[in-house]
């Protein structure tokens, strides 16, 4: 029997057919009603993820790349939006498109180079022949074929609804509907401005590391959201030998902190004079560059914004952020048992060639596949997505509830809620989003008891 997809987006059931098999997912059943457990069933099972690549990934705004890998007309370069390959080029007009990586006649790649430099795509298949701007500019045996028939200008690339970037930083949504990127963003470029708002702004090292996780992207993106609770004991070992005696230490400069459009992340806030130490020791090049470009990144940022330390996060769905280890990535979703994660180096672009070495020394040593605190992370990521199609404990619910009703906001630090580093408000304010998603609802409020601080 034909996959029959229920998909009215006010409706929060989603309806399939699977052989002779008919199931329903009430989505409002999966979450706790304040956000303190999450069914594990929203981890393994093929309906929901079907319905996530349609209610998130076709909706939200996602993270393509960086304007320095599309510099010139014709550059291009491909990834995904969910799991629908994408072609992002800096066309001939020099504007940015993304397109998908999809011919028109009968769907084949038009591009299967990861990056590079065109005035065309042709498609391997019948070499139907598309330009940079995604219009279709070759047929062959038009005239004798088609009789001329064929209107070339409505069989183009289909094309994302918008495009922007945020200071270099490269998103697309398909929903023509969709709020402008900034309002997306939100309180959160507020953080992201910590991390690239530089004079000279901000570049990718060349290359991109990838590799396949056995777990749904989901446990990567709560784990990215801001898990302050788990590197002590995770990444035990690494953390006695390159992290800073006091890092661990619980206090109300340490913070998790959620953006109104379930963005989130982890950040340090240290006082005036008093510099963040870093998650691992950092090698002298580096200290002495910081130090050295400390004034010019005040005169950007601001007292606030200067105070805060931007630790870890996740933009929503799946854009991930370690700055202190010049790491940004993505989640990109393989079936809900998969998930292939990419990872740039993200540098100052201004920064001396030796500074620009020994950031991406800091990153390769940190994550990625060779990384010290990689192998912990995709381990347990691992162990939890197994957990959750087993016959008993597959029944069960992952928990969420640190912290719930002690969230306060901070004068000076945007956000709707902020916990300190042992709990888990990021998390909640992620399933919160992705269950606005998954059943189109609106609200924006989560359900916490607020406190001055």
């Amino acid at each position: 029997d034909m996959c029959i997809r229920h998909s009215p987006y006010h409706n929060a059931w989603s309806l399939h057919r699977w052989g002779r098999v008919a199931m329903a997912v009430d989505f409002e059943q999966l979450v706790a009603d304040d956000y303190t457990w999450v069914s594990r069933q929203a981890f393994r099972d093929p309906e929901i993820h079907a319905a996530e690549q349609e209610r998130i990934f076709k909706r939200c705004w996602m993270f393509l790349g960086h304007e320095s890998q599309v510099r010139e007309p014709g550059d291009f370069f491909t990834t995904y939006m969910g799991e629908e390959a994408v072609i992002v080029t800096r066309g001939l007009d020099g504007a940015l498109h993304a397109l998908v990586n999809s011919c028109r006649h009968r769907g084949m790649r038009v591009c299967r180079a990861d990056r590079g430099n065109t005035k065309r795509f042709s498609c391997p298949y019948h070499s139907w022949t598309y330009n940079a701007n995604g219009e279709l500019i070759g047929v062959p045996r038009r005239k004798e074929g088609y009789y001329d028939e064929i209107d070339l200008s409505k069989n183009g690339l289909i094309q994302a609804a918008q495009v922007d970037s945020y200071k270099g930083l490269i998103f697309a949504t398909f929903d023509a509907s969709a709020p402008s990127l900034p309002d997306y963003l939100g309180d959160m470029a507020w953080y992201m401005d910590c991390v690239i708002d530089r004079e000279g702004g901000t570049e990718l090292i060349p290359g991109i590391h990838k590799w396949i996780v056995r777990a749904n992207w989901k446990l990567a993106c709560d784990n990215n959201a801001g898990d302050w609770y788990h590197v002590a004991f995770a990444h035990g070992s690494s953390a006695r030998l390159n992290q800073n005696p006091n890092q661990f230490d619980e206090d109300d400069n340490r913070l998790q902190i959620s953006a109104e459009t379930g963005h989130t992340l982890c950040a340090y806030r240290y006082n005036a004079g008093k510099q963040w130490m870093g998650a691992q020791q950092q090698p002298r090049i580096l200290t002495e560059y910081l130090e050295e470009t400390a004034a010019s990144r005040a005169k950007l940022l601001g007292p606030d914004k200067g105070r805060v330390h931007f630790i870890a996060g996740n933009v929503f769905p799946n854009f991930g952020w370690i700055p202190g280890s010049y790491t940004i990535r993505q989640y990109h979703p393989r079936g809900p048992f998969q998930t292939e994660v990419w990872s740039y180096c993200l540098v100052d672009a201004a920064a001396p060639r030796e500074v620009k070495d020994a950031m991406k020394r800091m990153y390769t040593n940190s994550f990625g596949p060779s990384g010290l605190l990689e192998q912990d992370d995709g381990e347990n990521w691992t162990g939890c997505a197994a957990s959750s199609n087993k016959p008993v404990m597959g029944r069960e619910s992952f928990n969420y509830q640190m912290g719930v009703g002690h969230e306060w906001n901070i004068p000076g630090i945007p956000g709707q809620h902020v916990g300190r580093a042992t709990s888990e408000v990021v998390q909640r304010s992620f399933y919160r989003r992705w269950l606005e998603q998954m059943t189109g609802t609106s609200e924006p409020v989560l359900r916490v008891i607020a406190r001055e601080g």
